[in-house]
């Protein structure tokens, strides 16, 4: 009778950690870490003492199980908020280096001068073209290009 409650209970966790990380760009983080945490968690379970006659044994890798999941998709969901959270700083970033401006080199007045390419940088957000995805990047076009000055 006490296995059943615990098939259920064990169940019923699996469903609601599914549904509450069901964004589709945190889904498979997350349950990749719940399927992990469940297999590490049962695998403990089965290794802590069963009790007399190993009575205990099956509720231990049940509770294991739930235990593990609920973990595993928490570090998954966790993980997958922090690699958002470093693209989106990549990507401020990167629009603020493409606002400034390079420096003008100066030298000793005898020698040349070396004066950098005038680059002009836009940045492309996502497009679909036909049934091709193209991800946001960066196109750099080369307004004039380095010389040597005197």
């Amino acid at each position: 009778m006490f296995i059943p409650k615990m098939i259920l209970l064990t169940f019923l966790t699996f469903i609601v950690s599914t549904l509450l990380t069901s964004c589709a760009s945190s889904g498979t983080s997350a349950l990749l870490g719940m399927g992990l945490g469940a297999g590490l968690g049962s695998g403990i379970g089965a290794m802590v003492d069963p009790g007399p006659k190993g009575r205990n044994r099956i509720r231990n890798v049940f509770i294991g199980a739930t235990a593990g999941s609920l973990l595993g998709a928490g570090t998954g969901y966790l993980a997958n908020e922090m690699t958002e959270n470093a693209k989106k700083e990549g990507y401020t970033k990167g629009q603020l280096d493409a606002q400034t401006k390079r420096p003008t080199y100066s030298g000793d007045p005898g020698q040349p001068i070396l004066v950098p390419a005038q680059v002009d940088v836009q940045y492309q957000e996502d497009q679909v073209r036909g049934n091709n995805f193209i991800p946001g990047h960066f196109e750099y076009r080369i307004v004039s290009p380095s010389h040597w000055r005197n």
